[in-house]
């Protein structure tokens, strides 16, 4: 059943993930949404409910951000997360 309280468009570029604050792992963006994204990870499993930031790199002319958000599955397609408290200039990047 699906949860999700917007729709995701596939996209793919570059993340940094941290835990605790310190960067931890490369991933690829498979899809976003204003609430959360579809990551690939590799090899790597992320527990649900897990924390973490994830890093979005500066792109386009478009500023980097890092976001909040927690691992709500995982499996071979990769890992999924939904995003933590957003404010109104993350939301607009996330938006364009």
């Amino acid at each position: 059943m699906e949860h999700r309280c917007s729709i995701r468009k596939p996209i793919e570029f570059q993340l940094l993930l941290y835990r605790q604050g310190l960067p931890v792992q490369s991933a690829v963006c498979r899809n976003l949404g204003l609430g959360g994204m579809l990551i690939y990870t590799g090899a790597s499993a992320w527990r649900k409910n897990e924390y973490l930031e994830v890093e979005i790199m500066e792109c386009n002319d478009r500023p980097g951000m890092k976001l909040p958000a927690v691992v709500v599955h995982h499996s071979e397609k990769g890992t999924g997360v939904v995003f933590g408290a957003v404010n109104a200039e993350q939301r607009r990047i996330l938006r364009a």
